[in-house]
């Protein structure tokens, strides 16, 4: 089967390296097809069961189709390409569109492909059996068949002000879920984050069903993240207040490691100079992370990064606007 993603278009390279690094943590053979910020089309051997929980992990994808072909945006290709490829099953049938493109009209897109795909066909744009989707660019059209639409709504649900104990600091859950996706964890696996704060990434990790770990300096955050992963029903969690040089006297190994490191400014890091702070933070994660594991850390600038070279290799960098006066930078490291 080809599957289309839908890609967020939230930054250039981050859904759709989210998206490889869920296939790989599900063990999900496939190839590329085509790539870009607005899409990703593989070929994989994948059932929708499997599509279905990849919805549910995902954060920066919009819906993953069943990918029937992409062309120019040329009407008479258009046509051509659909009468070509046809719709076997039954029922009835909706067209929906995400214009990705600055001057393309969407409508006449839209027209052309109804002429082929509604014949004979009930209309239904409220419950429809068939989905199409229509993802215009500049340069092309892709087209598919709705299997699964990620529920985006949940992260806004799950922003700091609805929790029971929150700081102002908090990723968005979103970005939050995106990072732990980076981190590649499975299902059962253990993951840690050292500065675990509230707990904003511990509950995206226990989510999706790793079972988490968190360590704070603080002792209310401590006590303020566990009514927080009680709160969203995460039971396989293992917290503790520590120095992050005495973790591993706590915890002997991890499968992966997603943390946001102290800005040095909101954020408290007991007087500690930020430097120094990350230095110890690389070389304490480093002796919990199991081989060829990922951690996956939140920097305060972009000169941060080569701290953690020292112990890991770089793997990848996003820098992520966090609002207009701030660009925070995320690595991704494998030991």
């Amino acid at each position: 089967m080809k599957l289309l993603f839908e890609l967020s278009k939230e930054h250039t390279t981050l859904p759709k390296d989210e998206v490889i690094s869920c296939l790989n943590a599900e063990e999900i053979i496939y190839t590329i097809i085509d790539v870009d910020e607005n899409v990703l089309v593989i070929e994989s051997d994948v059932n929708r069961y499997m599509i279905k929980k990849m919805a549910k992990r995902l954060s920066f994808t919009f819906y993953i189709d069943e990918f029937l072909f992409s062309c120019s945006n040329s009407p008479n290709e258009i046509k051509k390409c659909a009468e070509n490829m046809c719709i076997g099953r039954k029922g009835s049938i909706a067209i929906n569109y995400k214009n990705r493109s600055t001057n393309i009209n969407s409508q006449q897109i839209v027209e052309t492909l109804a002429e082929t795909y509604t014949k004979k066909r009930t209309v239904d744009l409220k419950n429809p059996d068939i989905e199409v989707r229509v993802v215009i660019t500049d340069t092309n059209v892709y087209v598919g068949l709705k299997i699964a639409e990620v529920d985006r709504t949940q992260f806004e649900k799950r922003k700091v002000q609805y929790r029971p104990f929150f700081s102002p600091i908090s990723l968005h859950p979103k970005l939050a879920r995106a990072l732990v996706n980076l981190s590649a964890i499975k299902e059962g696996e253990t993951i840690l984050d050292p500065f675990c704060g509230t707990g904003g990434i511990l509950i995206e990790a226990g989510l999706i069903g790793a079972r988490v770990i968190g360590s704070d300096i603080e002792e209310k955050m401590i006590e303020g993240c566990k009514k927080t992963l009680e709160f969203y029903q995460i039971k396989s969690y293992k917290l503790f207040c520590s120095d992050i040089g005495d973790i591993n006297n706590i915890i002997t190994s991890v499968d992966a490691v997603v943390t946001d490191l102290p800005y040095g400014k909101s954020t408290t890091t007991k007087g500690e100079n930020i430097q120094r702070l990350y230095s110890r933070a690389f070389k304490n994660i480093f002796k919990v992370l199991e081989k060829d594991g990922l951690a996956v850390v939140g920097l305060s600038n972009k000169e941060m990064i080569s701290a953690g070279e020292r112990y890991f290799s770089l793997v990848n960098t996003y820098g992520f606007k966090i609002h207009r006066s701030m660009t925070r930078y995320f690595a991704v490291y494998k030991k």
